[in-house]
């Protein structure tokens, strides 16, 4: 299924068919309105300490399975436009693709969603994200709350 967005226009789309989508959504009630950019550096720019433990650690279980930890986000997005970033990544195991969409401001809220989209390129890519799926479930959740937290106090 693909994203449904204004006039099915969604970066995001261009990267289906896959094995795997998740998204997650909220309402920011804000006088400013948020860009890709905004939320890219809002969502991103730093991880509380758990998170930063949870990857370091699959960092370090995965490496010898020759899956990539290395990479800054920057240097991965491969889309953007006023409203949406996509980045991602592929390596022989599995591929994965973000997309960072903020709806257009009205009445000061503003939609922010994070909806990721992964293909499994053989079963070790299948059993790793098997493994890490309960996890990237609770840091996106944790990701998108966080940054409208953080972005409603803005001025």
């Amino acid at each position: 299924m693909k994203v449904q967005e204004c006039n099915n226009q969604s970066l995001i789309n261009k990267y289906y068919p896959v094995d795997h989508e998740d998204s997650f959504s909220r309402v920011l009630n804000n006088a400013k309105e948020l860009t890709s950019d905004d939320f890219l550096n809002l969502a991103f720019s730093k991880y509380p300490k758990w998170i930063d433990w949870l990857l370091s650690l699959r960092n370090k279980l995965v490496k010898p399975l020759g899956l990539k930890t290395e990479g800054r986000l920057p240097d991965m997005v491969k889309d953007q436009n006023k409203n949406e970033i996509i980045f991602g990544k592929q390596d022989k195991h599995l591929t994965f693709y973000c997309s960072l969409w903020c709806s257009p401001q009205e009445d000061n809220n503003q939609i922010l969603r994070i909806t990721t989209v992964v293909k499994y390129n053989n079963s070790i890519g299948r059993l790793y994200f098997f493994i890490i799926h309960p996890f990237h479930k609770i840091i996106i959740y944790s990701i998108l709350k966080r940054t409208v937290n953080m972005a409603s106090t803005m001025k």
